[in-house]
């Protein structure tokens, strides 16, 4: 019996290697769900406005430690959104996983 997955896994890596500093990266149009969290024990912020997440300015969202952050399933995003991040810990690996 074989297995056929009507979306396409991706999984990427992102390393924040300065603390307090911003990372981006960007969701693409087309995807369907997707998630983000940090392999190590450590906090970290998103936002979705350049700016807010180095030194934290509102709005901006913490993503605790062992915390996920979940763009809900349903409808593929129309457009590309750029993803903004950054952590207190230097050093952290965020896995992003997302359905195409």
């Amino acid at each position: 019996m074989s297995l056929t997955l009507v979306n396409t896994p991706i999984v990427e890596n992102e390393t924040l290697t300065n603390a307090n500093e911003e990372y981006s990266f960007v969701i693409p149009a087309g995807t369907q769900h997707a998630e983000v969290k940090a392999r190590t024990s450590a906090s970290w912020r998103i936002a979705f406005v350049s700016g807010k997440v180095a030194a934290p300015t509102a709005p901006y969202e913490t993503v605790p430690a062992g915390g996920t952050w979940t763009m809900p399933a349903g409808k593929a995003m129309s457009a590309n959104v750029t993803v903004y991040v950054a952590s207190a810990t230097a050093g952290i690996v965020l896995e992003r996983e997302r359905w195409n």
